[in-house]
């Protein structure tokens, strides 16, 4: 090596290693990414994406659906906060998020659904076991009267015995499962579909405490209409899966 090689090569190590200095290391992806499907809920947005914890192993991404209603004004004020925009739908709007996470679990919330930093922890405890691979949380539904509390009590047996819980329990996927998955269907019901593809791969978790979710569908359109709406399409979509193709083994991710 000439003396000119040796005295470039000396300066392109220094150029390294002040560009090293001044930038930094950069941070290690984080453990969790949270991902928030939005359409018209800037009434309870703020709350939610408020009580949300800040850590370094969190990710916090809200994708919105076309609102009108100021959600993303909202969400725009939460600087932790990355704002996405997709088709409306919720299979469309998760699987968007899904595809700009970076977070080895992929936490899908609903805007009206309250996580703190007691429901992080126990993120944190599941995550140690390499076995854990998918999970939701058990639910509370607000404010706690009777009938509501009746209501989550037989959501939580549906998950429990059944391994069957609603996407208002924050569906927890590890990603390279969602990935092999397919993602989420783009027709409703999402979340249900995408539980029963999961339990040919692996069991869902539940886990607590329990996580706070509105229920203001039953207090606004009656306890015993919601509710066997809510058993009807459950029905419907069985007999679907069972008796038709409209369903396959994978979503319809793209």
């Amino acid at each position: 090596m000439n003396g000119k090689d040796k005295s470039w090569e000396e300066v392109s190590k220094g150029f390294h290693r002040l560009e090293a200095w001044a930038t930094g290391p950069l941070p290690p992806p984080p453990a969790f990414s949270i991902i928030l499907p939005v359409y018209n809920e800037a009434g309870v947005l703020g709350k939610t994406l408020s009580g949300l914890p800040e850590a370094a192993d969190v990710e916090i991404i809200v994708v919105d659906g076309g609102s009108t209603d100021g959600a993303r004004e909202v969400a725009a004020n939460f600087p932790k906060a990355r704002l996405l925009q997709a088709p409306r739908g919720r299979g469309r709007q998760m699987n968007a998020g899904a595809s700009a996470a970076r977070g080895k679990f992929l936490v899908f919330l609903h805007a009206d659904t309250c996580l703190g930093p007691e429901h992080l922890a126990a993120l944190r405890r599941a995550a140690a076991d390499p076995a854990f691979a998918a999970g939701a949380f058990e639910l509370l539904l607000v404010p706690p009267l009777p009938a509501l509390r009746f209501i989550a009590w037989g959501a939580n047996r549906r998950a429990r015995v059944f391994g069957l819980p609603y996407g208002d329990q924050v569906l927890i996927l590890r990603l390279d499962l969602f990935q092999a998955l397919g993602g989420f269907s783009l027709r409703r019901p999402e979340d249900l579909d995408l539980v029963i593809r999961l339990r040919r791969h692996t069991r869902m978790r539940i886990l607590t405490p329990p996580v706070a979710s509105s229920g203001r569908r039953w207090l606004q359109q009656g306890y015993f209409y919601t509710t066997l709406k809510n058993w009807l399409f459950f029905a419907c979509h069985l007999a679907e899966r069972t008796f038709t193709r409209r369903w396959p083994e994978r979503g319809e991710k793209v």
